[in-house]
């Protein structure tokens, strides 16, 4: 039996999350690419092998990512609902912490606009004279097509960002 496997069986029998290094997933990756290298420039019979030993990695990778992957997903809701993860997220790569992290602000979100009503966000607007041709997207979801000489209000986060960048200049209004 392989090493792979083992660690699949492990993983499937635990109820949280297997500790891992930071670079589980990029170890793993550049085995594989080293396989590929082996296979290159082997014989016939390497070749056979590493190509054997590459797609057990890729189902052993595929499997680990699915099982891990179901477990994070829990990981999040069960931080929504208040309950500790501790454990769960001592034991997630750096990878997977963003990940959790993203999910849990996601699904936050959507509780938030589901229970609540989607609530906008207040979006402050600056006037401003462009310099330079420009074709943005704006903060608030707006594409602009600007013209060198136009006159825009734009949300405040872009127009200081053309502001300091020289691409356009605030206009003040009495």
């Amino acid at each position: 039996m392989e090493i792979e496997e083992l660690i699949v069986i492990v993983e499937k029998n635990k109820t949280s999350l297997s500790k891992l290094e930071d670079n589980f997933y990029e170890k793993v990756r550049k085995k594989v690419e080293e396989l590929e290298k082996m296979k290159t420039f082997g014989d016939e019979k390497t070749a056979e092998r590493c190509e054997d030993k590459i797609k057990s990695i890729q189902r052993f990778l595929k499997k680990i990512f699915e099982m891990r992957t179901s477990r994070i997903i829990s990981a999040a809701w069960a931080e929504v609902c208040g309950q500790q993860i501790t454990e769960e997220l001592e034991n997630m790569t750096k990878a997977e912490k963003e990940f959790f992290k993203k999910l849990v602000s996601f699904i936050e979100n959507f509780r938030s606009e589901v229970l609540e009503g989607k609530k906008e966000k207040e979006i402050d607007y600056i006037l401003i004279r462009i310099k330079k041709d420009l074709d943005i997207f704006g903060v608030d979801g707006k594409r602009y097509k600007l013209r060198r000489e136009d006159i825009a209000t734009l949300p405040k986060p872009n127009a200081e960002a053309l502001m300091k960048a020289d691409l356009a200049e605030k206009i003040e209004v009495d």
